[in-house]
């Protein structure tokens, strides 16, 4: 009997080693094959089920003589995704009830007086706030106060709804209240609060100095985009797009988030990100406070993509199950969508998520 069951659970192991291995190639067979049709230079990916990573690799090159590979550490702009954490941010002031929901941006910025902006509005893109002012070049770096007068006048004095515009100036916006609670640099604040404990320790912002900070430079259709043409970095625009970081240090992270655990935030204000909040423009989809979430086979699903000229990013995530994948890319013509549907495929098929 016992010789019975010590055979029955090798074979067990066996038959799950093997489907590791197979989900393990069907994916960089997948993955790869998209890469080349379009012309992706460098592309990396990681996959987490049931709170683990269990893929994680990188594709391509990081340099246009295809010396240096890309790898798990390899560095990109993530553009939008920088978000969530500008949200993990501003619910911690709220756990030390140092900031509410409801409480309006001009109780924090005296810029704003007169206005009725709130925070959760903020979070949510339901401010009216459009995107009139953009980022800088390097040489032309502005203040923060500067920044803030610029949108004061042009886009919260010409508020013409308060209906859902994702607005990257509404995060520029709250990173600035993170600086103004906290007396600390917003990129000092989110190293301190967030980055260091979930242990991202190549994950960095645009600094005023440290230009090209992102180790993969930016192309369409596999040809570097010209200087001219590249989203300049811009120290107002970090807490909305400015993280540069890789899948490595993204993963743990969002292993850390997914298992809602409490070296970031309580249990509670992580749920309370992902209740739907306000109607996006975006068929079912809904915003929590920073996430995008909506239901799909039954299943909360969580998501933030990234996009600025030359990037393409994606995270993708099954709170329930802690099952979640990350894409990042430095092309502007990479079918994202097409790729978390393939990870999706292949991950269920296996029976991995």
């Amino acid at each position: 009997m016992y010789k019975l069951m010590t055979i029955m659970l090798l074979t067990f192991s066996s038959n799950a080693l093997a489907n590791k291995v197979n989900t393990h190639d069907e994916l960089t067979v997948t993955l790869e094959k998209i890469r080349v049709q379009n012309d992706i230079p460098a592309m990396a990916v990681a996959i987490i089920s049931s709170g683990e990573v269990i893929y994680i690799k990188g594709f391509g090159f990081i340099d246009e003589r295809k010396v240096k590979p890309t790898t798990k550490h390899s560095l990109f702009r993530i553009a939008s995704i920088s978000k969530l954490f500008t949200a993990q941010a501003i619910m911690q002031l709220v756990e030390d009830n140092k900031l509410g929901l409801n409480d309006t941006v001009s109780q924090y910025l005296p810029t704003f007086e007169n206005s009725n902006i709130t925070i959760k509005q903020l979070l949510t893109h339901s401010s009216g706030l459009s995107d009139s002012v953009q980022p800088v070049n390097f040489k032309n770096q502005r203040s923060e106060q500067s920044y803030l007068k610029l949108v004061k006048k042009t886009a919260v004095n010409n508020l013409e709804n308060r209906t859902f515009e994702y607005s990257d100036t509404g995060f520029n916006i709250l990173g600035s209240v993170i600086s103004t609670i906290s007396g600390a640099r917003y990129e000092k604040y989110i190293n301190e609060n967030i980055l260091i404990h979930a242990g991202m320790k190549k994950s960095t912002y645009f600094n005023g100095m440290n230009e090209n900070i992102a180790e993969a430079p930016p192309t369409y259709k596999g040809i570097l985009i010209d200087k001219s043409d590249q989203r300049p970095y811009d120290l107002s625009f970090n807490p909305s797009e400015g993280l540069v970081t890789n899948v490595n240090d993204l993963s743990l992270w969002l292993k850390l988030t997914l298992a809602n655990d409490n070296s970031l935030l309580e249990e509670q204000t992580y749920k309370n990100m992902l209740e739907p909040q306000i109607k996006t423009v975006w068929g079912d989809i809904y915003m929590g406070l920073g996430w995008q979430v909506y239901k799909s086979e039954g299943k909360n699903v969580a998501r933030h993509p990234g996009s600025i000229r030359g990037y393409k990013s994606l995270i993708i995530a099954y709170p329930e199950n802690e099952d979640a994948m990350i894409l990042l890319t430095n092309s502007s013509n990479t079918p994202r969508w097409e790729i978390a549907k393939s990870i999706t495929k292949i991950m269920k098929q296996n029976a991995e998520w």
